[in-house]
């Protein structure tokens, strides 16, 4: 009498869309021998009689050419759900190939019959796929798709639905920073102060040389460093600062240099103050001479801030 089929637990289902989606693979990657192994490895009822792992058994052993086993196997399905599909089409193939002409011959060629019985069955259950069957049109029909089929497809849309939302949040976050970080530099704009946007930060430079000579502030340079540092207060953000020198005569040209480092640090001292941000809080270093950015002596006794939104 065929039994129905039980319901499994949610694991148990699991572990049959793993182990079924492992031996599929490895059939369609020409390793019959190795989607068996995989199939009877399992010594856990639940996995070794479900429907799916039968039917998959059935299609390697109808790839091998194994026609009784594919057989013995879909009959096995059967057992459980008389009216499957891929049994039927299967078993149903099989016997029509079996009553042509290589069962007729048997007596006769039994080495050749042997080879085209299993080259027929190898090119009518092909890849683990489809089975054909003739209709009511003579033409092919496709079995249903079987529970682990089915299971693949819906965690295969899943996963492209879930990329897709990974996707627009990231296109959405990157359009949300480039908005916070264009509103930044307007936001620190004024007088003698440019802010420009580059990538993920906000690159504020001054108009007019903020020192005098050495690291002492022009009452202008002053000036302009407290009017962004009180724009800079209440920000969550990274604040590096680069000092620049003028190249003169008779100094190095490139790798920086003390006085440069000490004008960072007394513009952070003053954005500190005027922000009331920690001082711990500024990253100060010295900019190389070739990175200076004007071209005259007096505008590049300055420094450039560099503000990312945190």
């Amino acid at each position: 009498m065929p039994t129905s089929p039980t319901p499994g637990r949610p694991t148990d289902a699991l572990r049959v869309v793993l182990l079924v989606s492992r031996a599929r693979a490895a059939a369609r990657a020409g390793d019959l021998d190795g989607a068996l192994r995989l199939l009877h490895e399992t010594d856990d009822p639940a996995l070794a009689d479900h429907l799916d792992v039968l039917d998959l058994l059935a299609r390697v052993h109808a790839q091998r050419g194994e026609s009784v086993r594919a057989a013995e196997y879909w009959r096995r399905v059967q057992q459980q759900r008389p009216d499957d599909p891929a049994a039927s089409a299967g078993l149903a193939t099989i016997d029509r190939l079996g009553r042509r002409g290589p069962r007729a011959a048997l007596a006769r060629h039994r080495a050749r019959t042997a080879l085209a019985a299993a080259v027929c069955v190898v090119a009518a259950i092909t890849a683990c796929t489809v089975v054909l069957t003739d209709d009511a049109g003579g033409g092919p029909q496709r079995p249903a798709p079987s529970q682990a089929d089915r299971a693949e497809q819906l965690a295969q849309r899943l996963d492209a639905e879930h990329r897709a939302r990974q996707e627009q949040e990231r296109a959405r976050a990157s359009a949300r920073r480039a908005d916070t970080v264009a509103a930044l530099a307007r936001d620190l704009r004024a007088p003698g102060i440019e802010a420009a946007v580059h990538g993920d930060s906000v690159e504020v430079t001054f108009t007019d040389g903020l020192f005098s000579e050495a690291d002492r502030l022009t009452p202008v340079g002053a000036e302009r460093l407290a009017v962004l540092g009180d724009r800079l207060a209440g920000r969550q953000a990274d604040v590096e600062i680069l000092g620049h020198t003028a190249t003169v005569p008779g100094a190095p040209d490139s790798g920086g240099s003390v006085l440069s480092l000490w004008r960072a640090l007394v513009a952070a001292r003053e954005l500190s103050a005027a922000s009331g941000t920690p001082l711990t809080a500024f990253t100060t270093a010295s900019a190389d001479q070739r990175d200076a950015p004007y071209a005259g002596v007096a505008r590049n006794r300055t420094v450039t801030v560099l503000i990312t939104p945190a």
